[in-house]
């Protein structure tokens, strides 16, 4: 099946907690976003992510999850700054279907 955009996903972090998505859409079955500005920590295991715990994602890199359903995995991602008061955001799609090929 071939992948087609089903919402937005943006969280711009303006303090130094961790932050969860704010909605995942319906039919979501990944996303893929690019960390805009300053680094960010990310989990998705339940426990919110620290300034020295969580994978590392620099400006610019991209991160992506698809495959057979990341729904759940996605209603408990969370991001929260590398280095406190540096306010990273990311900005990218939901999608439904592959997004990789």
């Amino acid at each position: 099946m071939a992948a087609s955009q089903v919402g937005r996903v943006t969280v711009a972090l303006a303090d130094d907690n961790a932050a969860s998505l704010n909605t995942v859409p319906i039919g979501a079955s990944g996303m893929t976003f690019t960390v805009e500005t300053n680094a960010i920590r990310w989990r998705a295991d339940g426990t919110a992510p620290t300034a020295t715990t969580g994978q590392l994602l620099n400006p610019g890199d991209v991160f992506t999850v698809d495959g057979d359903d990341y729904n759940d995995f996605m209603k408990r991602f969370q991001i929260i700054n590398n280095t406190a008061g540096s306010n990273g955001t990311i900005d990218g799609a939901f999608m439904k279907g592959n997004v990789r090929h």
